[in-house]
C-alpha cells in the first residue's frame, strides 16, 4: 500500500493525460508560474536594464515584454488543456512520434544545461551572501546542496511545484515588499546616468528572452488545470506578473539606491538574511521546473525509463557540468537550442487555431505516424529564420527584433502554407482523375 501511494505521488503523467483527480485551479497554476518567474536572473536583468534606459522606459519595456509572453503562454496553455499531455508528447501530433522524440531530446538537453547554469549561479551567489555573515561554505557544497533540493522537488513533479509555490510565493513577495519599503527610506541616488543606451526593441527582447521557452512549453503546467479558463488565466496571470515582478523590483531598488549590485543592496538596507531566503526559494522553484520539463521531454524519448530516474540522471549531469566549469562552453550551445525550440510552437499553434484542432487530442496523438514532413519542414524553416535574425548568430535581418518570435511566426505561416498547398494538390489530382 505504501509503495502504491508513493508511486501515485511521484507520477507526473508524462505519457498520458492528467486525470481529473490531479487537476488544480487557476490560482495554483498561477502560483507555480509566479514562483518560477521570481528568480535571480530577473533581478540581474532589471539591474542591467537600469543602465540602458530611464526608469519609465525600462518599466514600459518590462510590462510590454511580459504582456507579449503572457499572450503567447495563454495560447499555448489552451492547447495544453485540450490535449492534457506534455509539450513534447503533444507535438507528436504535428511532427510525428519520432519528431516528438526529437523535440523532447532537444528540450531535455537544453534544460539540463539551463539547470547547470542556474545551479552554478545559485552556488556563487549563496557563497557570497553567506560570506557577509562570516559563514564559509564551499562552492561545491552549495552547488550539490541546492541541486539535491531542486531534484527532490522535481522527482514529485508539477504537483510538488504547486505545493512549494503555495509557501514560497507569499514569503518571497513579503520579503521583497519589505525590501522595497526599507530601500525607500534610503537616501535617493537622484537621476541615474544612462551608461550603455538600449533601444526599446532590444529591451523588450531581453525581457522576453528569459521565459520565451517556458511560454512555449506552457502545456507542461496547463495540463493540470481543472478547466480551460483555469489554464488560460493561470498562464496569463503567472507570466504577466511573474516575469515582470523581479525585474520591476530590481529597477526600483537600483533607482532608489543607485547601486547595480543587488546582493550588496539587500545587505546595505539590512535585509541580508531576507536576500538569502529569497535566493534559495527563487532558485529552488525555478530550477526544479527546469528538471520537471526536461524530464517530461526525455520521457518521450526514453519511455521505458522511469521519470524519477531521468530526473536524478539529469541532476547528476547538470551538477557535473557546473562543477567542471563547462558552463561557459555550454552557453552558445544552449542559445542554439533555444533558437530551435521556440519555432516548434508556431507549428502546433497553427494546427490548433487555423487548421484542425482535433489533431491535438490524445486519441489522435496516439495514432500519429512516425514522421510528419510538413510539420518538420515548417519547424526547420522557423529555426532558420530565428537564427538569421538572432544577434548571437547570423544577424542578417530583423522582423520583430525578437528572434524567438520571428521563428514562431515563420514556422506558423510556413506550416499553414504547406498544409494548404498539400490539400490543393490532392484536390487537383482528384479532379484530373
Amino acid at each position: 500500500m505504501a509503495n502504491t501511494q508513493t508511486a501515485r505521488k511521484i507520477d507526473d503523467f508524462e505519457l498520458e493525460p492528467v486525470p481529473e483527480r490531479a487537476k488544480r485551479s487557476w490560482y495554483v497554476i498561477s502560483l507555480i508560474w509566479l514562483a518560477i518567474g521570481i528568480d535571480i536572473s530577473g533581478l540581474f536583468l532589471g539591474a542591467f536594464l537600469s543602465t540602458g534606459l530611464t526608469i519609465h522606459d525600462a518599466l514600459f519595456a518590462t510590462f510590454t515584454g511580459s504582456a507579449i509572453l503572457a499572450v503567447l503562454a495563454m495560447l499555448c496553455a489552451n492547447i495544453g488543456f485540450q490535449s492534457g499531455v506534455s509539450t513534447p508528447l503533444m507535438s507528436s501530433s504535428v511532427f510525428g512520434r519520432h519528431g516528438g522524440k526529437v523535440l523532447g531530446a532537444i528540450n531535455g538537453v537544453s534544460l539540463v544545461g539551463w539547470f547547470a547554469f542556474q545551479a552554478d549561479f545559485f552556488a556563487y551567489i549563496l557563497v557570497d551572501a553567506l560570506a557577509q555573515y562570516d559563514i564559509a561554505v564551499s562552492h561545491f557544497a552549495a552547488l550539490v546542496g541546492g541541486g539535491v533540493l531542486m531534484m527532490i522537488t522535481a522527482i514529485y513533479g508539477v504537483r510538488a511545484l504547486g505545493k512549494l509555490s503555495a509557501y514560497s510565493v507569499p514569503l518571497m513577495v513579503t520579503l521583497i515588499t519589505v525590501g522595497l519599503f526599507m530601500a525607500a527610506g534610503a537616501q535617493s541616488a537622484g537621476d541615474k546616468v544612462i551608461e550603455s543606451p538600449l533601444s526599446m526593441g532590444e529591451a523588450i527582447s531581453y525581457v522576453m528572452s528569459i521565459w520565451i521557452l517556458a511560454a512555449v512549453a506552457a502545456p507542461d503546467i496547463a495540463r493540470y488545470a481543472k478547466t480551460r479558463k483555469d489554464a488560460i488565466l493561470g498562464a496569463g496571470f503567472g507570466f504577466l506578473f511573474g516575469n515582470s515582478a523581479t525585474i520591476v523590483v530590481a529597477l526600483l531598488l537600483t533607482q532608489m539606491t543607485g547601486s547595480d549590485d543587488l546582493v550588496n543592496v539587500f545587505f546595505g538596507i539590512g535585509l541580508g538574511m531576507a536576500a538569502i531566503i529569497v535566493l534559495v526559494f527563487a532558485q529552488w522553484t525555478t530550477n526544479s521546473s527546469n528538471l520537471v520539463s526536461g524530464a517530461l521531454g526525455m520521457s518521450v524519448v526514453l519511455p521505458n525509463v522511469p521519470r524519477p530516474i531521468l530526473v536524478i540522471m539529469m541532476t547528476i549531469l547538470g551538477l557535473a557540468i557546473a562543477q567542471l566549469g563547462m558552463i561557459d562552453m555550454f552557453t552558445a550551445f544552449l542559445t542554439l537550442l533555444g533558437v530551435t525550440i521556440a519555432p516548434s510552437a508556431g507549428v502546433y499553434l497553427a494546427q490548433y487555431y487555423f487548421l484542425d484542432k482535433s489533431a491535438l487530442e490524445f486519441e489522435r496523438i496516439q495514432s500519429a505516424p512516425n514522421w510528419m514532413l510538413k510539420g518538420l519542414v515548417a519547424w526547420a524553416f522557423g529555426s532558420a529564420v530565428s537564427a538569421c535574425t538572432a544577434g548571437e548568430f547570423f544577424n542578417l535581418f530583423s522582423l520583430t527584433s525578437i528572434s524567438a518570435i520571428d521563428g514562431i511566426l515563420a514556422s506558423f505561416v510556413a506550416y499553414i502554407v504547406l498544409v494548404k498547398l498539400s490539400v490543393s494538390n490532392k484536390e487537383a489530382v482528384r479532379d484530373f482523375q
